[in-house]
C-alpha cells in the first residue's frame, strides 16, 4: 500500500503539499530502539502493533509526527537502520507520520538511513536536530 505524499520539504523547510508552511514544532513522535527490537532482528511486534494503533488515533484526528527514534542500544549504524526500516514496514498504512528523525548516531551514514527507508516510503521527509537541537534540518 502506497501513501500518497502529503509534505515536502524545500530548503529545508517542512510544507504542506498544498504550499502551506508547516511547523515542526511538537510533532516528534519518541521511539526507542530497544523497544523496537528485542536482538539482533528480532523485533518486539506487540510494541510495532500498539505504536500502529497510536498513529491510527492520531490520524483519525487528523495530527501528524515525525517518528523521532532514539540511538539507545550498543550496535551499529546498519542494525539501527534495518530495525527502523521493520518499524516503516509496520506503520506503512499511517497517514499520520510525516517521517522519520535521524539520531546524531546515524548523521554520518544518513543517505543510507534515508535510502533505506525511503525504498519503500517516498512519502517520507527526514529531519535531524543540531546545535543542540535548536535547530532542526530537514531532508
Amino acid at each position: 500500500m502506497k501513501l500518497e505524499r502529503l509534505f515536502e520539504v524545500k530548503e529545508s523547510k517542512l510544507f504542506a503539499i498544498s504550499g502551506e508552511s508547516i511547523s515542526t514544532e511538537g510533532k516528534a513522535y519518541p521511539v526507542k530502539w530497544s523497544d523496537v527490537e528485542n536482538g539482533v532482528e528480532e523485533y518486539n511486534e506487540d510494541f510495532l502493533a500498539k505504536l500502529r494503533d497510536d498513529l491510527k488515533a492520531l490520524e483519525e484526528k487528523n495530527q501528524f509526527v515525525f517518528i523521532e527514534p532514539s540511538f539507545d542500544k550498543n550496535a551499529g549504524y546498519e542494525q539501527f537502520t534495518a530495525a527502523m526500516k521493520h518499524t516503516a514496514r509496520r506503520i506503512k498504512d499511517c497517514v499520520s507520520v510525516i517521517g522519520f528523525a535521524i539520531p546524531a548516531e546515524v548523521l554520518e551514514n544518513k543517505a543510507f538511513y534515508i535510502e533505506e527507508l525511503s525504498a519503500k516510503h517516498q512519502q517520507y521527509c527526514f529531519f535531524c536536530k543540531q546545535n543542540a537541537g535548536t535547530d532542526v534540518v530537514l531532508y
